[in-house]
């Protein structure tokens, strides 16, 4: 997985090279190898060998800065919502991070993901993990999303199309401030480029709960930065020094009330 560049291991897959691959990886568990997600257990059949980033997804090194952030910011107890939780690698550690009195919310509007990270909480029996299958977005309602073969990359319409795109469906949509139940201490958004829409549906949220928010950019960074400032938070970034706003793609902000 390391070794061969994604683009070719996709191009494998489509042509039907990697089949005797996925029928070794694909049946059973696979159980993640390092990092804080040591020994948690995911549904084979939710695991793509060729995907991008299969190979941090098993050994636990996938978004280490993120899964560190969620250390130093999460204690027993507390309520995390993963927006965009694709198959739920991260919501399995904020699971264990959070313990049985904790809660975490994995949001996530592709029926395939959703139903990976149910199996991946019943393999693990972390009954604190619960899945809202929806997309977050500025308003409660219906959009049409892009599922791409990759569905790390899957994302709402309204962000654009994708080179992998395979179809378009309608998904239920949800403004964070409609959520029910006990607010969350930190948000989690991993949205392909949507997270402008996402903060336009979380404004009472960011002014009267304060949660910590941690968001990977996709080229918005100076326009999520001033939404970020004017909702009275500190922006940090996780990967490197440099300001996120002025940071290239990818990077991730770590976003704390002031």
């Amino acid at each position: 997985m390391r070794l061969v560049p994604h683009e070719r291991m996709a191009r494998w897959a489509a042509r039907g090279l990697l089949a005797p691959l996925t029928a070794v990886t694909g049946r059973g568990e696979l159980s993640i190898l390092g990092g804080l997600g040591a020994g948690l257990r995911i549904d084979a059949r939710s695991f793509a060998p060729w995907g991008a980033q299969a190979y941090a997804v098993l050994t636990g090194t996938h978004e280490i800065q993120v899964q560190q952030a969620l250390v130093r910011s999460l204690r027993a107890g507390a309520h995390v919502w993963d927006v965009g939780a694709n198959i739920g690698s991260l919501s399995l550690v904020a699971a264990r991070i959070v313990g049985p009195g904790g809660r975490v919310l994995a949001i996530e509007p592709d029926a395939q993901c959703a139903a990976a990270i149910r199996r991946g909480a019943a393999l693990n029996g972390l009954a604190q993990l619960d899945v809202l299958e929806a997309a977050a977005a500025g308003a409660t309602g219906r959009a049409e999303l892009v599922v791409v073969r990759d569905r790390l990359w899957t994302r709402l319409a309204s962000v654009g199309d994708h080179a992998l795109g395979e179809q378009r469906v309608e998904v239920a949509t949800v403004a964070l401030d409609d959520v029910e139940g006990s607010p969350p201490a930190l948000v989690k958004i991993d949205v392909e480029g949507a997270e402008l829409e996402v903060l336009a549906g979380m404004t009472r949220l960011l002014r009267d709960e304060r949660p910590v928010v941690v968001c990977e950019m996709h080229g918005l960074n100076a326009q999520f930065c001033a939404v970020m400032a004017e909702a009275g938070y500190a922006v940090t970034n996780l990967d490197g020094p440099e300001p996120v706003h002025e940071a290239g793609v990818n990077v991730h902000a770590f976003c704390t009330p002031r």
